[in-house]
């Protein structure tokens, strides 16, 4: 794995929950990639390319700089953490996330744009605990904890679960250098340098053993998935790598799998193209349906 703590801070919670209060008040919209995720997901744009409140999408900003939404200027403490812990000069977007009673599928981010995948940052920092609200990065599961701030590798195959109602607020700042993330731009990150402390524990939880008989079992599912519930499948066989030891893209080998021995070509190309569309190469702004066939 290589996601990883770069520092921690302590959490202003009286002055953070009028923030949340407005973040929670703000109405639900489609995400840029609605077809990542069900249940409740919701991403409010802080800072992006544009400075639109209503603009969602991540874009290289080719040396410009993040302009501030509507939204930034309601959550004065949250704006008070991006422009004081963080390099404003390489931000290129912020935004807030939720996610409660939700999955969201295995996926790789950035593919889509210009610059070598190494030179983008992914920071995350959850700001109100959810004890069953999870992250995964290639081969492993993290409970990210309340001010703690994670290198995410997003470049990487990775998800996020929420497998309660209990909201799960983060602040998530993506930055972009100039050459390959390594230590060596690590405390670039920061404009507070004193935030920097990487080498924490983190919150790992245990998974079970992922067994043949599991495999078959879930390979069982080719005897109930259809075109109707294609959907629901996938993101059924996203949350299992949560509970057991098993990359998450692995998910799409099941799923090519099962619509193999359910006997649909067309599930078939589908479930390959998912794939391909998740974790390979799209193009900017490209949109994939799970539901039309």
């Amino acid at each position: 794995m290589r996601s990883r703590i770069l520092g921690k801070i302590e959490l202003d919670r009286a002055r953070l929950a009028p923030d949340l209060e407005y973040l929670a008040a703000v109405p639900t919209v489609e995400e840029e990639y609605d077809e990542f995720s069900n249940g409740f997901w919701k991403n409010i744009p802080l800072w992006n390319a544009t400075g639109g409140g209503d603009d969602r999408l991540y874009r290289d900003l080719d040396g410009a700089a993040a302009r501030p939404t509507r939204h930034a200027e309601r959550v004065p403490y949250l704006r008070e953490l991006v422009t004081t812990v963080f390099n404003v000069e390489r931000v290129q977007m912020a935004r807030s996330r939720n996610l409660k009673n939700a999955v969201v599928i295995p996926h790789r981010d950035f593919v889509e744009l210009d610059r070598d995948l190494d030179s983008y940052v992914r920071t995350f920092m959850v700001l109100e605990d959810s004890p069953l609200a999870f992250h995964s990065n290639e081969d492993t599961v993290i409970h990210m904890r309340p001010g703690e701030i994670w290198f995410l590798d997003a470049a990487t195959v990775h998800s996020a679960a929420n497998f309660s109602d209990v909201s799960r607020q983060s602040l998530c700042v993506d930055l972009a250098f100039d050459g390959a993330f390594d230590e060596t731009y690590e405390k670039e990150v920061f404009a507070d340098p004193t935030v920097y402390a990487p080498g924490a524990t983190p919150d790992l939880p245990e998974r079970r053993p992922f067994t043949t008989e599991r495999r078959d079992a879930l390979l069982g599912l080719a005897g109930v998935i259809g075109r109707e519930n294609f959907r629901d499948i996938l993101f059924l066989l996203s949350k299992v790598h949560y509970t057991y030891d098993v990359h998450p893209a692995e998910t799409y080998t099941w799923l090519v799998e099962i619509a193999r021995r359910a006997g649909d070509d067309k599930m078939v190309e589908k479930a390959e193209r998912i794939r391909d569309f998740a974790i390979g190469a799209r193009a900017l702004g490209e949109r994939f349906s799970l539901t039309a066939w």
